[in-house]
């Protein structure tokens, strides 16, 4: 009953988070070489202070769904769920680096790019497991 509540919030999260993504890799991150003076402030506050509370909600969101997906558990799933862990592990990474440690995180340059890249696949798994659910 309650899984179409559970799903609005996943994807409303996935959202926001894939959103976010994409605007930092391809819009600010050409912004910031051509004026290095923006407001760095800001951009830390999303991405520091906003951005772990929507992926804990995506990961707690997207795991109170697995219930919903044992039977059709396949390799797609298993796929989703491996990347899902990945971008779990590299949220921890960067956010143990900016707090515990106050130093730059050596995956800086590029840990967006490659979270993004993991957050089409999960988009991708996911209509490719869509599509096979309702083909059978």
């Amino acid at each position: 009953m309650f899984y179409p509540y559970v799903l609005l919030i996943h994807l409303l999260c996935a959202i926001f988070f894939i959103g976010y993504l994409f605007v930092d890799i391809f819009i600010l991150g050409n912004l910031k070489k051509k004026n290095p003076n923006l407001d760095k402030e800001l951009f830390q506050t999303i991405g520091v202070k906003i951005m772990p509370f929507i992926v804990i909600i995506l990961l707690l969101s997207g795991g109170a769904m697995i219930s919903f997906h044992i039977n059709p558990l396949n390799l797609l799933f298993l796929i989703k769920i491996f990347f899902a862990i990945i971008i779990l592990f590299l949220v921890l990474f960067s956010l143990f680096y900016h707090f515990i440690l106050k130093r730059k995180n050596p995956l800086g340059n590029f840990i967006h790019l490659l979270v993004f890249i993991l957050c089409l696949g999960i988009v991708i798994l996911a209509k490719l497991m869509n599509y096979f659910f309702i083909s059978l």
